[in-house]
C-alpha cells in the first residue's frame, strides 16, 4: 500500500474530524491543501445557503463530540486560509505538515482560534518547534510559492471538488465518514 494523499482545509471541522482519525490510526498521509474546485467547476460555499449552514451548525457539533474532539466554534467563523495554507507549506517543507494541520485544525476547532493571525499561526508552530518567518516573508518565499502551486495542480489532476478528500491506492474518500471505509482497508 501506498502513503494516501489527504485533502484538506482549515475552515472545514469536518476535515479535522477526518484528521483526527487519520493520526488515530497511525496513518501519516501526504497533505495537500484545497485551494477550491478543479478550474471551471462551481464551489458550494455552505456559508452561502443559509439552511445549509444552519444544518452544518447543528451538525458539527454532534460530529464532533461522536469524534471524541472537544470543540469551539471559531471567532470569526470565516477564514481566509492564505496565511494558514503558507504556515501549513512551511511546515510540511520542514517535514512536519500532517503535524502543523492537525495541531491547527484543533486550534482552530477545539479552542476557537483565529488562523487568520500570524501570531496564532507561529505559536502553533512553536509547538513543533518550528520558528514560522514572517507574513511577508511566508508570502514571498519561493518553496511556498511553487508549493502553493503544486497543491493547486494536485486539485486539478484529482478533480479534488470538496474535503476532506483521501486518495489511497487509486479508491477516493470524499467526507471525514468515508475516511473510516479506508481505515477498514488497513486491518482487513
Amino acid at each position: 500500500m501506498t502513503s494516501p494523499i489527504c485533502f484538506f482545509a482549515f475552515r472545514s471541522p469536518y476535515s479535522r474530524i477526518g484528521l483526527s482519525k487519520l493520526k488515530a490510526a497511525g496513518v501519516s498521509p501526504t497533505m495537500i491543501p484545497f485551494t477550491g474546485p478543479p478550474d471551471g467547476a462551481p464551489f458550494f460555499n455552505p456559508t452561502d445557503s443559509r439552511p445549509k449552514l444552519d444544518y452544518y451548525l447543528e451538525d458539527i457539533p454532534r460530529m464532533t463530540a461522536r469524534a471524541g474532539l472537544k470543540m469551539a466554534f471559531p471567532d470569526p467563523f470565516e477564514l481566509t486560509n492564505l496565511m494558514a495554507n503558507r504556515a501549513f507549506h512551511f511546515a510540511d517543507l520542514a517535514g512536519k505538515g500532517f503535524a502543523f494541520a492537525c495541531a491547527a485544525s484543533d486550534a482552530r476547532w477545539g479552542e476557537g482560534r483565529d488562523l487568520n493571525r500570524h501570531d496564532v499561526l507561529a505559536d502553533i508552530a512553536a509547538t513543533l518547534d518550528l520558528d514560522l518567518p514572517g507574513a511577508d516573508d511566508l508570502k514571498a518565499s519561493a518553496a511556498i510559492i511553487s508549493a502553493t502551486d503544486k497543491a493547486r495542480e494536485a486539485v486539478n489532476e484529482h478533480g479534488v471538488f470538496g474535503i476532506p478528500f483521501l486518495i489511497a491506492d487509486g479508491q477516493k474518500y470524499w467526507g471525514q465518514d468515508r475516511f473510516d471505509l479506508y481505515l477498514e482497508t488497513l486491518s482487513g
